[in-house]
């Protein structure tokens, strides 16, 4: 199973607001749900992250227009996990079975090389599948 840390990474729950504590707990107990059905292990390459986290990604990926970076991302308020999918093997799961996405209440994005983001929060499609 997910622990809390794998989320929180290198940061400590007891350091964030009440709001991103409950709502990591909301994305822990519904990825969980995602774990189990699935059965095999699933490592977080990103959960939680700050501002100066999340602009150090974009920049390292050569994106530096703010314009370009989604500044409401769920990373930063602990609605959003990336969960490493190098062979896309969940994501091809997933798409097979989307009862679980609907079960667990989890959105993904769309087109992903190597890895399966989940949100609690829906798109503005709503669509269980979206692109960022």
């Amino acid at each position: 199973m997910l622990v809390m840390q794998e989320l929180l990474g290198k940061y400590k729950l007891e350091d964030q607001t009440d709001e991103i504590q409950a709502n990591l707990k909301l994305l822990l107990d519904r990825v969980s749900i995602i774990r189990a059905a699935w059965g095999k292990p699933m490592i977080v390459t990103s959960g939680l992250r700050t501002m100066e986290d999340h602009l150090r990604i974009y920049a390292a990926k050569g994106i530096t227009d703010p314009a370009k970076i989604p500044i409401q991302s769920r990373h930063l308020t602990g609605r959003a996990v990336d969960i490493n999918d190098p062979d896309l093997l969940l994501t091809a799961w997933l798409k097979e079975s989307p009862r679980f996405l609907e079960c667990a209440q989890l959105w993904c994005e769309e087109g992903n090389k190597n890895w399966c983001h989940f949100q609690t929060v829906p798109p503005a499609s709503n669509s269980r599948w979206f692109l960022p």
